[in-house]
């Protein structure tokens, strides 16, 4: 068999978050409207209130240590504890006002590399950023 074969590698999205830098390998958003319902006097269902519900971002990915994770653990369990507000660029996406809801982490034996899985909750509106800004934190 020939031809032409390209070997794709996996890339990854650097995340400012504080003094932290994520690199997500995958990340999936969700977003939600609730609705409250409420049934009438002749068995009829009405909507009587809806609201759009803060959106949660996963991300997977990992950080990088130079001697201990203690520092990137702290600094996480701080954020969760202190409801530190997080603004950072993720692909074409800005997020602000974000707030680190959970973290998982696993410590492998790759030296310096600490796998962890994120999530964020983003309770205001997305906007759209540039191609030059991605991954970027103001």
């Amino acid at each position: 068999m020939s031809g032409t074969f390209q070997v794709v590698s996996p890339r990854e999205f650097p995340v400012r978050l504080g003094d932290l830098t994520f690199y997500a390998a995958g990340w999936k958003l969700s977003g939600t409207r609730q609705y409250a319902q409420q049934g009438g006097v002749q068995g009829a269902g009405y909507v009587t209130n809806t609201s759009c519900r803060a959106r949660q971002l996963v991300l997977d990915g990992k950080f990088c240590f130079a001697d201990s994770p203690a520092e990137v653990v702290l600094a996480l369990d701080s954020a969760i504890r202190e409801r530190t507000l997080f603004a950072f660029n993720l692909r074409d996406l800005r997020f602000f006002g974000t707030s680190l809801a959970a973290y998982t982490i696993s410590e492998t034996a790759a030296q310096g590399v600490l796998p962890c899985q994120l999530t964020l909750i983003a309770p205001n509106a997305l906007s759209r950023v540039t191609a030059e800004t991605e991954g970027g934190s103001t």
